[in-house]
């Protein structure tokens, strides 16, 4: 760049040689020194046009290097700080403090292992008879055990046998309804025995959740075609419902019969999906892997799935979602006396947390206004209860041949 600009300034120092002697009159010898004092002022000026622009384009590059060792000064104290703080940790104490907490862990599961012999051996001496209690054992906050008493049904399995055989199994209907408004997000089904004698004995009395004679299951697989009936007929009237099944590890122990039960959700998908397998929670959380399975099979066929009776809302609810979870029920009363029984968060911000998780919060056994008042204050999105509506036979227009007596 610079010889270019010599070589301009040259050939216009020697014209302006040329037209001093051609033009005005001057001498050789002045017209040549004419042309040398004018090409030494132009080199003069060009190189100090130049030198100013070296040292500004220097005091530049001064400055960037400047600001470049101040960031690396910068990232050194912090490299440093992060260095002393690494060796100030006692990895030492807080080995110490793991092996604690698991020798306290193995502790409670040795309590846990005597109290379930204990009880196993009770049991074995002292079989349990008709409206006896089933006894389990639970690790406690304090790191003890603690025996929790369940009552057994009260009725027979052959008794539940005779009234399958004899269409003696009602179907009643709980609505969940939605807050504040409380419009019907759809019904529990509920069914009752019908005894010889006229009564009616309600699941509690004789669902045998851990029945092997298979009886349990073709209940369960009634209730699963009742309840595509019920929401088949719903959809014609123009009142499209979705209807809440109860099912136990019994169906899900049966591969024919829960692929009896896929066989129906595959031939309908409009019916399948307003369909709610509903599970206990704590039995859902110890499936095995071939029930996890069938009920998955179910799932992909196109029923969703409450648990109910849960007993703590620290779950794996993003987990729980991916295979098929919609609903979650816990009991009202003990969600608003002992919020901390179900979950650390506080109680306004729990029906957020789970439904980020695309699941919807019930809570059940409702059985005051003041409860309802306390479920608007926690935004809860739904509700059942015998005070929000108790549970009615099936409406006769969507009664089956399995509800005669409830049609009538």
């Amino acid at each position: 760049m610079r010889a270019i600009v010599l070589l301009f300034l040259a050939i216009a120092c020697l014209s302006i040689g040329v037209t001093a002697y051609f033009a005005l009159g001057f001498t050789m010898i002045e017209a040549f020194l004419i042309t040398v004092v004018a090409l030494l002022a132009g080199i003069v000026f060009i190189e100090g046009v130049f030198r100013r622009r070296t040292e500004n384009y220097l005091v530049k590059q001064t400055e960037e290097i400047a600001r470049q060792l101040t960031t690396i000064a910068k990232t050194t104290e912090l490299v440093s700080d992060q260095v002393t703080f690494l060796s100030d940790l006692n990895m030492k104490e807080r080995t110490d403090n793991l092996e604690a907490d698991v020798s306290v862990l193995g502790t409670v599961v040795r309590q846990l292992a005597e109290a379930v012999a204990e009880v196993e051996e009770a049991q074995a001496k002292a079989p349990p008879q008709s409206g006896t209690y089933t006894m389990h054992a639970e690790p406690t906050e304090t790191g003890g055990i603690e025996v929790i008493n369940e009552p057994e049904p009260d009725l027979p399995i052959e008794m539940v046998q005779r009234a399958l055989a004899n269409n003696q199994i009602e179907q009643y209907l709980q609505p969940i309804v939605t807050l504040p408004q409380r419009r019907t997000l759809g019904y529990e089904l509920m069914p009752k025995l019908l005894a010889d004698d006229g009564s009616l004995h309600s699941a509690e009395e004789f669902l045998h959740h851990d029945d092997l004679t298979g009886t349990i299951s073709q209940l369960e697989q009634f209730l699963v075609r009742q309840a595509a009936n019920i929401v088949h007929r719903s959809n014609i009237t123009g009142d499209p419902t979705t209807i809440f099944v109860p099912i136990s590890r019994s169906l899900l122990r049966d591969a024919e019969g829960a692929d009896t039960v896929a066989g129906i959700f595959n031939s309908n998908r409009a019916v399948a999906v307003s369909i709610m397998l509903m599970i206990p929670e704590p039995v859902f959380s110890v499936l095995d892997g071939a029930e996890k399975q069938i009920l998955a099979d179910l799932v992909r066929a196109g029923a969703g799935v409450c648990l109910s009776e849960a007993s703590s809302l620290r779950l794996s609810f993003q987990q729980y979602s991916e295979r098929g979870v919609k609903y979650v029920k816990a009991d009202a009363q003990r969600f608003i006396d002992n919020p901390l029984h179900y979950t650390d968060y506080h109680r306004a911000d729990i029906a957020d947390y789970v439904e980020r998780y695309g699941v919807g919060l019930i809570m059940d056994n409702v059985s005051s206004e003041q409860e309802v008042l306390e479920l608007l204050d926690d935004k809860i999105p739904y509700a059942q209860g015998d005070h929000i509506a108790p549970a009615s036979p099936v409406r006769p227009d969507l009664a089956g041949a399995g509800s005669r007596r409830a049609a009538r």
